[in-house]
């Protein structure tokens, strides 16, 4: 990915998706939340690297987040 186009993608977040049952949802990893936690200043790791990496975590706290009645998009900050 080119350089622009991954800091756009961190500046925005990450959009991903989530199955409840048999739904499915969108979500939003948030770009502070990438930066803060998934992202470390020292490594070159593409944002949907650093999410599939800690995928279990994120989707657990996005379903998280939904069944405690979050709107939609379901957004998971930092």
């Amino acid at each position: 990915m080119p350089i622009n186009q991954q800091e756009t993608t961190i500046q925005a977040g990450l959009w991903f998706s989530i199955k409840i049952d048999a739904d499915e949802f969108i979500a939003l990893l948030s770009a502070e939340a990438l930066e803060k936690h998934f992202l470390p200043q020292d490594a070159q790791l593409e944002p949907r690297s650093a999410y599939r990496r800690n995928r279990k975590l994120i989707d657990a706290v996005a379903r998280r987040k939904f069944l405690e009645g979050c709107p939609r998009p379901i957004t998971v900050n930092a």
